[in-house]
């Protein structure tokens, strides 16, 4: 009963256009973003925006925002690593601040399972592994650096963070996802409500996705075929309780 009252309850919801904020636009990760986001208002930051000498001028990027999508991995371009780390670390706090002092409260963590790909492929890599990574590999550096700071805010119970780890976009890759199971998630995870108690009381994934505090859920996402490189069973167990 309850699972129907709740799945009644996002429908209905989800007619209700969502204002969200993407931190970055020209990227192919933004661009996909912004197709599967597409039915809702959209904004993003312009990389202007970030040259700021008082981190409270963020505040006004925040103003009657529902979402943030904090795009962790090649999100934006820099011209040297000091600058990209710079972002990924004290810009990223400033940014995700700004957004806690205006009441956001929800945060998607753009992340990426290539944080993973060095791991043999006979291990089973679960949204509870941890990994750190040498400062030679910038990008992957750069994404576990920006998922510590959005775990933070989390841990600070600031705002709910649902940390996405995605696959490949390469058709060709054996952790390849595709546009359409990436929108069916994020349509999902806008609405959701993981705070009720009948949610808590559950055996579904989010539960078992979370890690230190409730307000941190993890998730890993990939398609599901034969031969695909990282379990999905979580996701897809999510995406078939509430379609």
């Amino acid at each position: 009963m309850w699972l129907t009252l709740t799945i009644n309850r996002i429908n209905s919801t989800m007619n209700n256009k969502k204002n969200i904020l993407i931190s970055a636009s020209d990227s192919k990760i933004s661009k996909l973003l912004s197709n599967s986001l597409k039915s809702h208002h959209l904004k993003f930051i312009d990389k202007k925006e970030l040259e700021y000498d008082d981190p409270n001028k963020l505040n006004k990027l925040f103003k009657d925002i529902d979402v943030y999508v904090h795009i962790n991995y090649q999100g934006l371009n820099f011209s040297d690593d000091y600058e990209m780390i710079d972002y990924h670390t004290r810009k990223t706090y400033d940014l995700l601040f700004a957004a806690g002092k205006e009441n956001i409260s929800r945060v998607l963590s753009i992340s990426t399972l290539e944080l993973f790909s060095e791991i043999e492929s006979n291990l089973t890599v679960t949204e509870n592994w941890e990994m750190k990574f040498p400062a030679d590999n910038i990008e992957l550096l750069c994404a576990n650096l920006s998922e510590k700071v959005c775990k933070e805010f989390a841990r600070d119970q600031v705002f709910e963070v649902i940390n996405l780890r995605l696959g490949s976009f390469d058709e060709k890759s054996d952790s390849r996802l595709s546009e359409k199971k990436l929108s069916q998630c994020l349509d999902k995870f806008l609405y959701l409500d993981f705070t009720t108690e009948q949610i808590k009381l559950s055996k579904n994934p989010f539960n078992s996705a979370r890690k230190k505090g409730p307000n941190w859920i993890n998730y890993h996402i990939q398609d599901s075929f034969e031969g695909q490189r990282y379990l999905t069973g979580k996701i897809d167990k999510f995406i078939e309780d509430y379609k």
